[in-house]
């Protein structure tokens, strides 16, 4: 069951297109491993918490103290999730901003700044946020996931077979970013082609994906804490 539904959950076209389009953006190919491993522990640690949480569901734990954890929580969130629009926002008017400068400008300074913008790129911690903020999104979706998790608990595992089940799991889902990096490493030369096609779309994607990506988080922040507050 767990080898089954993990490679049934492992076809992502979010994910791999994503990786994709970052691959084109590093100046160092084994960078995309910040962002594979990044998905691939947050989705381990975010799995491991789920089947905790239904555990203490089953045992009514968070029920008795749900009251009292329920506001404080929604209060962080709201603020979070303030933070986090601030960040996006502020973070794309830079970038549109700076493309809106560049067009204005003669051919020569365009060249030149052009230059400057165009050698931006992502940069290992921007993967870990990019890869971290995936997971987050696409966690809230992955109902074979959790459906697996909640069966797996119905068997109550032990804690050693618990970290086993889910590490195996973990690894089946992400083998198609596994294999989409030694691809990328075996046709180095062909990728690179596409990749220069495709500059300029690589280039906004640089400059935009993580405050849209940011900006989605905090609208699901702010949504949960006004439905717990209000």
């Amino acid at each position: 069951m767990t080898v089954v539904t993990s490679f049934i959950d492992s076809f992502n076209p979010f994910a791999i297109a994503q990786q994709f389009t970052l691959q084109g953006l590093l100046k160092k190919t084994h960078h995309i491993w910040y962002y594979i491993v990044t998905l691939f522990l947050t989705n381990y640690l975010a799995s491991f918490i789920f089947y905790t949480g239904v555990s203490i569901l089953n045992e009514q734990f968070l029920t008795t103290y749900w009251t009292i954890l329920a506001f404080p929580t929604a209060v962080l969130a709201f603020i979070a999730g303030n933070i986090l629009i601030w960040y996006s926002i502020r973070s794309f008017l830079i970038n549109w901003k700076t493309r809106k400068f560049l067009m204005d400008k003669s051919d020569n300074e365009t060249k030149e700044l052009e230059l400057k913008f165009s050698e931006k790129k992502v940069t290992p911690t921007s993967l870990i946020g990019i890869g971290f903020t995936t997971t987050v999104i696409e966690f809230s979706t992955a109902a074979p996931f959790i459906a697996y998790l909640t069966v797996v608990q119905q068997f109550q595992p032990t804690f050693g077979q618990l970290l086993l089940l889910l590490l195996i799991y973990n690894l089946i889902f992400s083998w198609p970013l596994f294999a989409l990096y030694f691809l990328f490493v075996g046709f180095q030369t062909t990728f690179e082609k596409i990749y220069t096609r495709m500059n300029v779309v690589l280039q906004m994607v640089s400059a935009f994906l993580l405050p849209i990506l940011f900006f989605i988080i905090a609208l699901l922040l702010l949504t949960y804490a006004v439905n717990i507050i209000f």
